[in-house]
């Protein structure tokens, strides 16, 4: 009772703790009524500042907040793009001297980023012809024999999930062909993620692939999603959720196999495996200490039917593919992300609750989650056994170009990811700083790149000089001679992409007269309305449809 001063009631009746009228007002917090020394009076309790805040109700929840963020930053892409893209013409007429200034700055870089391009993608295509002769039982054998540490070969399993809806049959068994003839059949448990919507047609066509290659696998079994779960997004990545958790449910808790030597692989319905890609996975598995923490990416090329493409898609398919390539050989300043068809170990797949049901594009977030949710130790190892899958070809000529629009609209949809990524470089300080920025930072360079390059490189110089020819502009006259000379040595890369694709390319069939021959190389010359209408546009549209708060309904691409 010490501090009390003698003689003050502190019953319940009189601070108004109990037996208070209910119409009685509120006791204010700032004060305490008492009685002392036969004298009603009223003692200041004045709390610190930080109580009656935290009393106070918040004005904004935090999901609120959340949610606030998310969509300001969807905006951001198209906001980015438009400013950049419209600067073409503002620039020169108001602030020249800046502007000549930023374009020339980018053009360097282009100039630096197409270098790289070029010599990382020539690198890959050595490497990929020195891991074409290696022998990855012998390899692993020899790193046995050596002391170190490694899983046992034999145990691994690989569980390879095909999403698949109102594909042909005839499309599948390409997949599991590839599969079957592959090094390692025996260690491959097929998992051909169906769609529960396709009905009776989807469960023959299961029931048969499964007949056919039930003697060639190590196992293969059907899982069908359904549909209308609430929360999800109709996709690869919610067909992909619910067939990973059964191959979990199956081949782990039924078969008994160990989760600690499992890998799991997406891929697409035409993906089709080079014969040494899961042996090769094996080896990275079984003797990196980091297995997992890591994804394995193989190199994808647009190859299967190339030739039966329409000439002037075979040019961004051959672009992407070598491109691809390139950002996979890189060693320094790499920030490489999976993509379409890659693997990862089933551990970190069930650590991270698997992919989220309710995205569309499903590879680089799963990248994104599992990165952020596992303290930022997770990356993205290069498997030099290259990935072979179909180019774009529908019905007709013109669907043909629709459905190359809507597959690249809905790649460039990943611009959805900045705001889940942001919010985890905010949620996870556990993580180093620069090591948040740095993936953050290739996850928006990618997307900002993909929408206003084209109008950088191919209008930098155009729009410019029609306005200095107009006289509306004071341009300095240095900046058509400079920006020529920078982007000139970009047309060396593109002489080298060429070549390696005329490489690469599997053998003209006998179809292919001599006539068409010319056109493989002229289709270059178109290379930057081609490059608009199959890259830069349908970057664009999904930037502006983020930003509009429109969503995007996934479409299964013909690749007749």
């Amino acid at each position: 009772m010490s501090g009390i001063p003698v003689g003050i009631d502190i019953s319940p009746a009189v601070i108004g703790l109990s037996h208070t009228p209910l119409d009685a007002p509120p006791v204010s917090i700032r004060s305490l009524p008492v009685a002392y020394g036969g004298e009603a009076r009223t003692i200041a309790l004045n709390p610190p500042l930080a109580i009656e805040r935290a009393l106070e109700p918040p004005r904004i929840s935090a999901s609120r907040k959340r949610a606030i963020l998310k969509r300001t930053l969807e905006t951001v892409p198209a906001l980015i793009a438009i400013t950049v893209i419209s600067s073409l013409v503002w620039g020169p007429l108001f602030v020249p001297v800046p502007f000549a200034i930023a374009v020339l700055s980018f053009h360097a870089y282009w100039l630096w980023r197409a270098q790289m391009t070029g010599i990382h993608a020539f690198k890959g295509f050595l490497l990929l012809r020195r891991h074409k002769k290696i022998d990855w039982r012998e390899r692993y054998d020899k790193h046995v024999a050596a002391g170190q540490a490694a899983l046992r070969w034999d145990d691994v399993r690989h569980i390879v999930v095909i999403p698949n809806y109102t594909e042909s049959a005839e499309k599948l068994r390409l997949c599991l062909n590839s599969l079957a003839e592959g090094e390692v059949p025996d260690k491959i448990i097929a998992v051909l993620a169906m769609e529960e919507r396709e009905g009776a047609e989807g469960r023959r066509r299961a029931e048969l692939l499964m007949a056919e290659y039930s003697g060639r696998l190590g196992g293969i079994f059907a899982a069908y999603h359904p549909w209308g779960v609430p929360g999800e997004v109709a996709g690869k990545a919610s067909n992909e959720n619910w067939a990973a958790r059964r191959a979990k449910e199956i081949v782990v808790d039924r078969w008994g196999h160990d989760i600690e030597s499992i890998t799991i692989t997406s891929c697409d319905a035409d993906t089709v495996f080079d014969p040494k890609y899961f042996s090769c996975l094996t080896y990275h598995f079984t003797t990196n200490p980091e297995r997992y923490r890591r994804f394995w990416q193989g190199p994808i090329m647009y190859y299967n039917n190339i030739w039966n493409v329409p000439a002037p898609l075979r040019l961004p398919h051959a672009i992407a593919g070598l491109n691809h390539l390139g950002r996979l050989s890189r060693t320094l300043l790499r920030n490489v992300f999976p993509q379409s068809t890659y693997s990862l170990s089933l551990r970190m797949a069930h650590e991270v609750d698997y992919w989220d049901p309710d995205i569309i594009p499903e590879d680089w977030h799963m990248f994104l989650k599992c990165y952020y949710n596992l303290g930022g130790m997770v990356d993205v190892d290069t498997m030099y056994t290259p990935i072979y899958m179909d180019g774009i070809r529908s019905r007709t000529y013109a669907r043909t170009f629709v459905s190359y629009f809507e597959q690249a609209r809905r790649h460039a949809w990943g611009c959805s990811d900045i705001p889940y990524a942001v919010q985890h470089v905010i949620d996870h300080p556990e993580i180093p700083m620069g090591a948040r920025l740095r993936r953050l930072w290739a996850l928006c360079e990618s997307h900002f790149l993909w929408s206003t390059q084209w109008f950088l490189v191919t209008l930098g110089r155009v729009v410019p000089f029609l306005l200095v020819s107009l006289g509306v502009t004071d341009l300095p006259a240095w900046f058509p001679g400079i920006s020529h000379w920078l982007l000139a040595p970009c047309a060396g890369t593109l002489l080298l992409i060429v070549t390696l694709d005329t490489i690469m390319r599997p053998k003209r069939p006998a179809s292919f007269r001599w006539w068409h021959f010319p056109f493989q190389y002229v289709q270059w010359f178109g290379m930057a309305v081609i490059t608009f209408f199959s890259s830069a546009l349908p970057a664009l549209d999904a930037q502006v449809r983020l930003a509009l708060g429109k969503r995007l309904e996934y479409k299964v691409t013909e690749k007749a």
